[in-house]
Protein backbone atom coordinates (compact mmCIF):
# COMPACT_ATOMS: atom_id res chain seq x y z
CA UNK A 1 0.00 0.00 0.00
CA UNK A 2 1.26 3.45 -1.01
CA UNK A 3 0.82 6.33 1.43
CA UNK A 4 -0.27 9.05 -0.48
CA UNK A 5 0.22 11.60 2.67
CA UNK A 6 2.99 14.20 2.74
CA UNK A 7 5.02 13.44 5.83
CA UNK A 8 6.62 16.42 6.19
CA UNK A 9 5.03 19.61 7.17
CA UNK A 10 5.16 22.38 4.43
CA UNK A 11 4.06 25.22 5.80
CA UNK A 12 0.31 24.28 6.57
CA UNK A 13 0.07 23.14 2.53
CA UNK A 14 -0.21 19.19 4.19
CA UNK A 15 -1.85 18.22 0.61
CA UNK A 16 -2.12 14.22 -0.22
CA UNK A 17 -0.90 12.98 -3.70
CA UNK A 18 -4.52 12.66 -4.64
CA UNK A 19 -5.00 15.91 -4.46
CA UNK A 20 -1.88 17.67 -6.14
CA UNK A 21 -3.06 15.69 -9.19
CA UNK A 22 -6.62 16.77 -9.02
CA UNK A 23 -4.87 20.32 -9.04
CA UNK A 24 -3.12 19.34 -12.50
CA UNK A 25 -5.36 21.09 -14.98
CA UNK A 26 -6.56 18.62 -18.23
CA UNK A 27 -4.52 20.52 -21.39
CA UNK A 28 -6.82 19.79 -24.77
CA UNK A 29 -4.41 18.14 -27.89
CA UNK A 30 -5.36 19.82 -30.65
CA UNK A 31 -7.36 17.55 -33.37
CA UNK A 32 -7.39 14.30 -30.98
CA UNK A 33 -11.21 15.56 -30.25
CA UNK A 34 -11.84 13.65 -33.88
CA UNK A 35 -9.99 11.01 -33.90
CA UNK A 36 -10.69 7.89 -31.89
CA UNK A 37 -8.05 6.15 -30.76
CA UNK A 38 -8.71 2.64 -32.59
CA UNK A 39 -8.00 4.96 -35.73
CA UNK A 40 -4.87 6.67 -34.48
CA UNK A 41 -3.32 2.82 -33.58
CA UNK A 42 -1.62 1.20 -36.85
CA UNK A 43 -3.20 -2.16 -37.44
CA UNK A 44 -1.07 -5.23 -36.49
CA UNK A 45 -0.34 -6.82 -39.55
CA UNK A 46 -0.18 -10.73 -40.01
CA UNK A 47 1.11 -12.98 -42.96
CA UNK A 48 -1.67 -15.66 -43.47
CA UNK A 49 0.82 -18.04 -44.02
CA UNK A 50 1.78 -17.38 -40.49
CA UNK A 51 -1.31 -18.20 -38.82
CA UNK A 52 -2.21 -22.26 -38.18
CA UNK A 53 -5.26 -23.63 -39.46
CA UNK A 54 -7.16 -26.52 -37.42
CA UNK A 55 -7.72 -29.89 -38.95
CA UNK A 56 -10.84 -28.53 -41.30
CA UNK A 57 -8.42 -25.23 -42.41
CA UNK A 58 -10.22 -22.48 -39.90
CA UNK A 59 -8.58 -20.18 -37.56
CA UNK A 60 -10.12 -17.97 -35.20
CA UNK A 61 -8.75 -14.23 -34.28
CA UNK A 62 -10.26 -13.53 -30.72
CA UNK A 63 -9.63 -9.80 -30.31
CA UNK A 64 -8.86 -6.70 -32.71
CA UNK A 65 -11.19 -4.21 -30.91
CA UNK A 66 -7.79 -3.05 -29.36
CA UNK A 67 -6.03 -3.18 -32.14
CA UNK A 68 -6.84 -3.25 -35.65
CA UNK A 69 -5.49 -6.25 -37.77
CA UNK A 70 -4.18 -6.34 -41.16
CA UNK A 71 -4.19 -9.90 -42.70
CA UNK A 72 -1.58 -10.20 -45.85
CA UNK A 73 -1.53 -12.94 -48.09
CA UNK A 74 -0.48 -14.03 -51.47
CA UNK A 75 -3.80 -15.59 -52.64
CA UNK A 76 -7.45 -14.08 -53.49
CA UNK A 77 -9.97 -13.57 -51.03
CA UNK A 78 -13.19 -15.97 -52.38
CA UNK A 79 -16.31 -15.34 -50.14
CA UNK A 80 -16.56 -13.36 -47.06
CA UNK A 81 -19.73 -12.24 -44.98
CA UNK A 82 -20.72 -12.76 -41.30
CA UNK A 83 -21.02 -16.69 -40.20
CA UNK A 84 -24.00 -18.70 -40.18
CA UNK A 85 -24.44 -21.01 -37.53
CA UNK A 86 -20.87 -23.36 -37.07
CA UNK A 87 -18.46 -24.57 -34.51
CA UNK A 88 -14.88 -25.26 -35.95
CA UNK A 89 -13.13 -28.36 -35.57
CA UNK A 90 -11.60 -26.89 -32.48
CA UNK A 91 -14.88 -26.12 -30.83
CA UNK A 92 -15.06 -22.43 -31.08
CA UNK A 93 -18.83 -21.42 -32.21
CA UNK A 94 -18.26 -18.67 -34.90
CA UNK A 95 -21.90 -17.68 -35.20
CA UNK A 96 -22.32 -13.78 -36.15
CA UNK A 97 -18.57 -13.57 -36.84
CA UNK A 98 -16.80 -12.03 -40.05
CA UNK A 99 -14.89 -14.60 -42.24
CA UNK A 100 -13.11 -14.71 -44.92
CA UNK A 101 -12.35 -17.73 -47.01
CA UNK A 102 -8.76 -18.02 -49.14
CA UNK A 103 -8.45 -20.35 -52.31
CA UNK A 104 -5.81 -22.45 -50.39
CA UNK A 105 -9.10 -23.81 -48.33
CA UNK A 106 -7.96 -21.60 -45.17
CA UNK A 107 -11.32 -19.50 -43.54
CA UNK A 108 -10.60 -16.94 -40.86
CA UNK A 109 -13.14 -15.86 -38.31
CA UNK A 110 -12.80 -12.89 -36.72
CA UNK A 111 -14.61 -10.70 -34.06
CA UNK A 112 -14.31 -7.19 -35.89
CA UNK A 113 -13.89 -6.44 -39.68
CA UNK A 114 -10.00 -7.10 -41.00
CA UNK A 115 -8.08 -5.38 -43.62
CA UNK A 116 -7.09 -8.19 -45.45
CA UNK A 117 -4.12 -7.13 -48.36
CA UNK A 118 -4.26 -9.88 -50.90
CA UNK A 119 -1.47 -9.94 -53.27
CA UNK A 120 -3.98 -10.62 -56.38
CA UNK A 121 -6.78 -8.51 -55.64
CA UNK A 122 -5.87 -5.53 -53.25
CA UNK A 123 -7.36 -4.61 -49.81
CA UNK A 124 -10.75 -5.88 -49.32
Amino acid sequence: MVNTETSKDTGGANESLADLIDAVPDVPVAGLDDISVAAAIEPLSLGLSDLLPDAAGEVVLMGGDEVPLSIHAAEAVTAEGIADAHVTAGGVDVTGLHFYSFESGITLYSLTDLAIDSGTHGAV
